[in-house]
């Protein structure tokens, strides 16, 4: 496959990153954390990652999830403008050029922000951190891209491109730390009848009670004057876990499944990629 430049959609989530791209799809744990010298160098993970960037040391991927000694901690919120979401992107487009086109340089990405946290300031923010020439060293490895075009698209709404119908479809997507709920007319995103939730699977009390965080979707969602016999459509990680709780109220609920289309091969992936494969149909319509 010959391409001038590298297109893909990331969405660089508190739990996973998830990365979508005309070679497929890929995801890592996003945990970050700071260097130290290890007296046992364990292998967690094939994503075990030892990066430099920025004058940043660290390490990513499962490894820091055990070896981070502040809790294996993210930021939560609604907004992506900050330096782990940097960190978690150009590891992205670094391990993704390492497995499928080493010598390219020119990048073009679609990244998220949350729904609430969609406006120009906070798009510049993450622009402005990400647009441009960047080295990274990884696993001992160095290698130096340039990010050339990027987007900033709104999560959950954004998702729909990954498998876009026709009419009304309202999204729900159940990150870690925040639910995007997302209205889509006629292919349009309509701002009165979607909104961000400020609670996710990894900031409720107890992570295994989806009864608890369905409720709150529901609540939340019916705020929004979304009706019961609406078309919703749930993606993100939990969705197989959570489906039957959300369609106890709204009955005609489904999981979103993206379409991947990689040659002549049509697959349907987890709903855990909705947003990346979203993002990459936007990015390969702006920059392809």
């Amino acid at each position: 496959m010959l391409l001038d430049k590298m297109i893909l959609g990331i969405d660089a989530g508190s739990h996973r990153v998830k990365v979508f791209g005309s070679f497929g799809e890929d995801k890592f744990r996003s945990n970050v954390c700071g260097w130290f010298e290890r007296d046992i160098e364990e292998q967690f993970d094939e994503d075990d990652m030892e990066f430099e960037i920025d004058g940043r040391k660290g390490f990513a991927g499962t490894i820091a999830l055990y070896e981070d000694e502040f809790g294996s901690a993210s930021i939560y919120g609604d907004s992506k403008a900050h330096q782990d979401t940097k960190i978690r992107v150009l590891l992205a487009i670094n391990r993704y050029l390492e497995r499928h086109s080493p010598s390219m340089g020119r990048v073009a990405i679609v990244v998220g922000q949350p729904i609430k946290g969609h406006k120009e300031t906070e798009k510049k923010r993450i622009k402005g951190m990400l647009e441009g020439q960047h080295t990274v060293k990884v696993n001992g490895r160095t290698r130096t891209f340039f990010i050339e075009n990027i987007g900033v698209a709104a999560e959950g709404s954004a998702a729909f491109w990954s498998n876009p119908s026709d009419g009304v479809v309202r999204i729900i997507d159940i990150g870690s730390g925040t639910v995007n709920a997302a209205t889509i007319t006629d292919k349009r995103h309509v701002n009165n009848a979607s909104d961000t939730f400020n609670f996710g699977v990894e900031t409720i009390n107890n992570k295994e009670d989806y009864g608890n965080l369905a409720s709150g979707i529901i609540r939340n969602t019916t705020r929004l004057k979304w009706n019961k016999s609406d078309r919703v459509l749930v993606c993100g990680g939990i969705s197989e876990g959570i489906i039957q709780l959300i369609a106890e109220h709204y009955p005609n609920a489904h999981i979103l499944n993206p379409v991947s289309k990689i040659g002549s091969e049509v697959k349907f992936l987890s709903p855990i990629y909705a947003n990346a494969a979203g993002f990459y149909a936007i990015a390969k319509g702006a920059f392809g």
